[in-house]
């Protein structure tokens, strides 16, 4: 339910506030007094289009602010908490939408305090309100929202087929995009079947996982060295320990520094840890010499193990050039085109039988999207009836209406269109809804619809701009009666011109324009009550407010609305 209205800086209104309660809530005044100033503010308020021209002259920006009670309104809850606007900061029955308009573009708009985008700003203000005005192309004017309400109407059966084709449309567009993938380049997933079978066994004939790249060219390195490596190693044992004709052995000469210095430590022993290298150092050249001897006897050539070591090498290099930048990634894409082979033979597994399941998936459909369309023929039987006795009440007893129900794509709300029809005159041809006649017919038939199916629609709160426009007399009454009815169970604001209407008001609100001291031009906003509203009547009625007798007079219409008679 809608509980407030804020308007600041908006049009001609400075700063203003309209408190409204649950059933028929109106708002009235002169010509050009503001009415549509406060109705285009609760437009934009619900996501409507905002324009820097609404923005009061003088100001930099101006703000909207609608809150609501969703106590009974579950959707719109589940829908802020997928959505993670839901806040403590509220009363948790309670959502708070506002927008700014300013001059330099920026119109932010907030759900409970929280920025959000226009698109879901718009998506959950139409879960709460519903806006008729007097020619627009309102919700019920759509395609799609016509066979909601049918599918509604024709209650759980129906709604259980809905959900059901859905879900049987769904599985056979699966079945359908698996044929496809299966039949679809046959020859080109085979080429690539055989293109990764021929990699993976040229892989797996490397047996790279026990090789080890570094290690092996460490290895050929030395044997390709062979020769060379024994002659430094015979060379260096010989410095070592053999000398030569003109330089004696490192070993003779370390031994002869350690003999000298084992006697001068003798007179300064000081010198001790010079004696200590020494002996160090000569301990290191004796572990060097048996390694040497060791690198010495141990390396020789070997032709066969060298030739292996380098076509092994090669091969490596090959499979790297084509698979990956190291031997991991070769057994990376290994693993990977391994992964591709087993998801394309699968399709090949699953082509058996797949011509079986897609038109047994096809069958289930068309099966349950026949009950469906036999179900909803049968609701828009029963809707057409209703709708014609609704629209008699409303002194259109010669009205015509129908539902149609033809037959379109199959999609996951069966193979259906609907659209609603009307003939308001006879001898006229039956014509889509949004194409009818009068503004005042197409008013009443809105009030019609709204009224069968205001148990079906989940939205709570109606807003009608002048739904009194064009009629008079006993269709005004009629009408007046209407919205009286069906505000018993949604909340209705209604800017009416109709005294017949604003009778039946729970609120009633005076929209006036004056100047002020300032001499600018003001809209402000009043809550009639007690006389004030009989005022008001009165001059609806077009009558002088200051007559004793038309002030008797509405004050017997409104005791005749209180007590429910007719008048």
């Amino acid at each position: 339910m809608l509980i407030s209205l804020y308007i600041k800086h908006f049009g001609l209104i400075d700063d203003a506030e309209i408190e409204f309660g649950p059933g028929l809530n109106v708002l009235t005044g002169e010509t050009g007094a503001g009415k549509s100033i406060v109705l285009e503010a609760l437009q934009v308020a619900l996501g409507g289009r905002a324009q820097t021209e609404l923005i009061r002259t003088g100001r930099d920006r101006a703000l909207v602010q609608v809150a609501f009670d969703i106590n009974r309104l579950p959707w719109v809850r589940k829908r802020l908490l997928e959505d993670g606007l839901d806040t403590d900061e509220y009363e948790p029955d309670m959502i708070i939408l506002s927008r700014e308009i300013n001059r330099q573009g920026r119109n932010p708009c907030r759900i409970n305090g929280r920025i959000v985008n226009l698109g879901i700003y718009r998506e959950i203000a139409g879960l709460i309100v519903d806006i008729h005005g007097q020619h627009e192309q309102q919700s019920l004017l759509a395609a799609d929202k016509q066979l909601q309400l049918l599918d509604r109407f024709g209650g759980a059966q129906v709604l259980s087929l809905l959900q059901d084709t859905g879900q049987a449309y769904r599985q056979w567009r699966r079945n359908k995009r698996l044929k496809e993938k299966i039949t679809g380049g046959f020859r080109e997933r085979q080429q690539r079947v055989d293109m990764i079978k021929y990699q993976m066994e040229e892989i797996d004939a490397a047996r790279l996982a026990d090789e080890n790249e570094e290690e092996m060219i460490r290895r050929r390195d030395v044997l390709a060295n062979a020769e060379r490596i024994s002659l430094l190693a015979e060379q260096v044992l010989t410095n070592i320990h053999n000398g030569s004709n003109r330089r004696p052995a490192a070993v003779d000469l370390l031994g002869e520094a350690k003999n000298n210095l084992d006697e001068l430590c003798r007179y300064m022993p000081e010198l001790k840890s010079a004696q200590d290298n020494i002996f160090s150092a000569l301990c290191l050249v004796e572990e060097t010499t048996r390694e040497l001897a060791t690198c010495r006897d141990n390396v020789e050539a070997d032709p066969h193990e060298l030739n292996y070591i380098e076509e092994r090498l090669a091969l490596i290099d090959r499979l790297k050039k084509k698979y990956g930048r190291t031997i991991a990634d070769v057994l990376a894409h290994r693993q990977q085109i391994a992964g591709e082979l087993e998801e394309l033979l699968s399709l090949e597994n699953d082509a058996v039988g797949i011509d079986d399941l897609l038109q047994k998936s096809e069958e289930d459909y068309y099966t349950l999207a026949g009950q469906l369309e036999t179900g909803r023929i049968e609701a828009a039987a029963g809707l057409e009836r209703a709708i014609e006795q609704e629209l008699g009440d409303l002194a259109m007893n010669s009205v015509q209406f129908m539902v149609q129900v033809s037959t379109t794509d199959p999609g996951p709300h069966g193979k259906n269109a609907v659209e609603f029809l009307i003939s308001p005159n006879p001898g006229e041809p039956l014509r889509p809804l949004a194409k009818s006649a009068s503004g005042g017919e197409l008013s009443r038939v809105m009030l019609a619809l709204k009224s069968i199916l205001a148990a079906a629609d989940e939205i709570n709160t109606l807003v009608f701009d002048e739904v009194d426009a064009g009629i008079g007399g006993r269709t005004l009454q009629a009408v007046a009666e209407k919205m009286d009815r069906l505000s018993q169970t949604k909340q209705i604001l209604c800017v009416t011109h109709a005294a017949a209407v604003a009778a039946y008001a729970a609120k009633h609100y005076l929209i006036s324009k004056s100047t002020d001291d300032g001499q600018r031009t003001v809209t402000s906003i009043t809550s009639l009550t007690g006389e004030e509203r009989i005022q008001e009547l009165s001059r609806m009625l077009g009558g002088d407010q200051e007559s004793q007798a038309l002030s008797n007079h509405v004050r017997d219409l409104l005791r005749c609305r209180k007590i429910g008679a007719g008048c």
